[in-house]
């Protein structure tokens, strides 16, 4: 009863994030044009605020009317004005030197050519759907098994989920146990907005060879929500927000049940999926705190519990096996404000302890894992045209499992940056980081050069490289009858080049074309031996080449907006000159929205083209085996009661089409979803 009671009060969903959009967000620029970190963003009317994050990136969720009024101030810089006018993006550019504030600033849509970012908007759609989100990402390929009870990561221009880092509001979220991100997981509630760099690696280091996904909670509003749809999904979620002068306070409930037992068909005979029921509650918040112009100081709590079980795949089902995990996520930051520059200290803690059970099988295991970080940063323009970042970074991992056993290590990193504008039109940024531990040591490189050009816009290319660490799994699986590991492999390497174009229009639109290619070599790979006992291996190697074409239009007409991709994959394993497993030679999403005065329509397209992998016939003769294409629609729409616009109706359906979106043939998906929903901003 006390369960209920307290689920009823303080849970929420993992598939929707705060009641809806309102705000405003965009950059923070300087007077080069260049992002400039931590402005404060500040709200009169309703005394909200936000600090813009280090790329100067900020959202500012609360009421907001065309013609207030928004303060933007930052120490070393005068503060600005900006007068709205409707637009949901914009970007504010400040002048040196604090004197009386009496600038008036117009709002545009047009964002900042320098930043390595792209920015990802999540709608109200989005919250509301288990996958939708991670869809608008151009280039990602969201792999999951089965339904929201299983596992779903993602990798980028077909690479491994181990190659993508997800970091969350500064918090590597990357298992040293697998090397992956389990985004089920992760409950959207905790992020408004997501951000992705294809190169990163020399801020990341091990694990981002394929780039970084970084998801920024951006919570700033009080909401209440419930939600309720098909395969007995039901969610209750509650936020909070307290601004003061120096303080912004946030706290985020939340918790959703779900039981997705569903029919699937399978060469050409229908089962039924079992034992793919999922609960999750969560917990969030958010402190950020100014004791003077010069000083910062920022942390989260992000705390998720799941209770699943775990069907297993078609040919080896397991009907009552289940997994508990508990993920705790713990972040602070210290910034010092610098006349043209900053200094920021961040620590940070991920930690997980996942317990799985088996009662047919017999089969009980734990695992423990932890990863503890400090990160200095020192960012600093020291002319017009010299700005240098620099980073210090320790970082320890630890395993407890019955399983792997209990082992630890220690990483250290340093990095270092500069950013030359040689002409007005002409940026180069050299980035070099150097890591080392007990047994390796690991050069990390990227060279990005770009210029504008009359009517072409923006061109830019780069190149460098990446790697990644063997995993606990990887290095210590203990030896048994058919696996065991190898604490002598190598770390996987990786090197890159691009080219591409990005046009900006003065309305906002943008059309971008990017042509990548990756060479990736001593990939860790299973192998079975002569003695039938599977190992890891550096056998495998790989040459992917990639091509996007995204654009934005917004307001088309008065009140649609368009926005969507396409990619091409050409990906070859170059062991077996055969394409890589499970990669669609070409996937595309289209996004229509229409809004009006009181609610919003969201149409969704995602397209996934052919797949390819390797199996086996009737007489176990090995034959590849094509995935046919699908393409996946879903529908959203959002629309406020009439007189209480605080008050608003949530419907969304995914899967109109009922396509077979499964990633694996062994892990079907259930189908259509229609979910339902109330919600409202406090």
């Amino acid at each position: 009863m006390l369960r209920n009671i307290l689920y009823i009060l303080v849970t929420g969903t993992c598939c929707q994030a705060i009641a809806w959009s309102i705000g405003v967000s965009g950059f923070v620029l300087n007077d080069n044009f260049e992002p400039l970190p931590y402005a404060t963003v500040t709200h009169p009317k309703t005394g909200s605020w936000v600090i813009a994050d280090e790329e100067g990136r900020f959202l500012l969720q609360t009421y907001l009317l065309s013609g207030d009024t928004l303060i933007i101030s930052r120490y070393g810089y005068r503060d600005q004005l900006l007068i709205l006018n409707g637009a949901a993006q914009v970007h504010i550019t400040l002048q040196r030197d604090v004197i009386p504030m009496d600038a008036v600033e117009v709002q545009r849509q047009v964002l900042p050519d320098t930043t390595p970012w792209e920015t990802v908007i999540v709608t109200e759609t989005d919250r509301m759907s288990t996958i939708g989100v991670y869809q608008r990402i151009p280039g990602v390929l969201l792999k999951t098994y089965g339904g929201r009870a299983g596992i779903s990561n993602v990798g980028l221009d077909g690479g491994q989920a181990e190659h993508t880092k997800i970091v969350l509001d500064g918090i590597d979220l990357t298992s040293p146990q697998n090397g992956q991100t389990d985004l089920s997981g992760i409950p959207p509630v905790f992020f408004q907005q997501i951000y992705q760099s294809r190169y990163a690696g020399t801020a990341f280091g091990s694990g981002a060879m394929d780039g970084v996904i970084q998801l920024s909670p951006w919570f700033n509003q009080s909401f209440l929500n419930a939600a309720t749809g098909s395969f007995d999904f039901k969610s209750v979620a509650t936020g909070y927000n307290l601004a003061h002068n120096k303080t912004a306070l946030q706290f985020i409930g939340g918790g959703y049940s779900s039981a997705e037992d569903y029919q699937f068909t399978y060469d050409d005979t229908t089962y039924n999926r079992n034992n793919n029921n999922m609960d999750q509650t969560f917990f969030g918040s958010r402190m950020q705190y100014r004791p003077s112009l010069k000083t910062i100081v920022k942390n989260s709590v992000f705390l998720s519990k799941s209770d699943r079980g775990v069907a297993g795949s078609i040919s080896f089902p397991s009907p009552h096996a289940k997994r508990i995990n508990t993920l705790s996520l713990i972040s602070a930051s210290l910034v010092r404000l610098l006349p043209s520059g900053h200094i920021r200290v961040h620590i940070s803690r991920r930690a997980n302890d996942e317990q799985y059970t088996d009662p047919d099988l017999s089969d009980d295991s734990r695992h423990e894992v932890s990863a503890h970080a400090l990160k200095l940063n020192y960012n600093q323009r020291f002319l017009k045209q010299l700005k240098a970042f620099t980073a210090l970074e320790l970082r320890s991992e630890m395993i407890k499992s019955n399983d792997v056993g209990n082992h630890n290590r220690t990483l250290s990193a340093i990095t270092a940056s500069l950013t030359f504008t040689v002409l007005p039109s002409v940026l180069i940024r050299p980035n070099l980081r150097v890591d080392g531990g007990a047994s390796f040591r690991e050069t990390t490189t990227d060279l990005y050069v770009q210029t504008k050009v009359p009517v072409l816009g923006l061109i830019r290319g780069r190149m460098g490289n990446g790697f990644r660490l063997p995993t606990f799994n990887d290095l210590f699986w203990p030896t048994g009858s058919y696996a065991e590991g190898n604490p002598n492999l190598k770390s996987e390497q990786s090197n890159y080049f691009s080219f591409g174009m990005e046009r900006n229009f003065s309305n906002g639109s943008q059309v971008s074309l990017e042509w990548r290619e990756r060479h990736t070599n001593n990939l860790i790979t299973w192998t079975a031996g002569d003695d039938f006992v599977w190992r890891p291996l550096n056998v495998d190697e790989t040459l992917r080449k990639s091509y996007s074409i995204s654009f934005r239009a917004p307001f088309m007409t008065q009140n649609l907006s368009v926005s969507g991709y396409m990619t091409g994959n050409e990906m070859n394993d170059l062991a077996n000159d055969k394409s890589l497993p499970y990669v669609p030679t070409h996937t595309g999403q289209l996004l229509l929205q229409y809004s009006w005065a009181s609610g919003t329509l969201d149409i969704q397209t995602y397209y996934s083209g052919k797949r390819y992998y390797s199996g086996y016939d009737d007489d176990y003769n090995p034959i590849d085996i094509t995935l046919a294409a699908f393409t996946n629609v879903s529908l959203g729409m959002h629309v406020a009661i009439p007189g209480w616009n605080a008050l608003r109706l949530h419907f969304t359906t995914e899967n109109i089409l009922g396509a077979d979106t499964s990633f694996f043939p062994e892990y079907p998906e259930p189908g259509l979803r229609v979910n339902g929903g109330i919600s409202i901003q406090l």
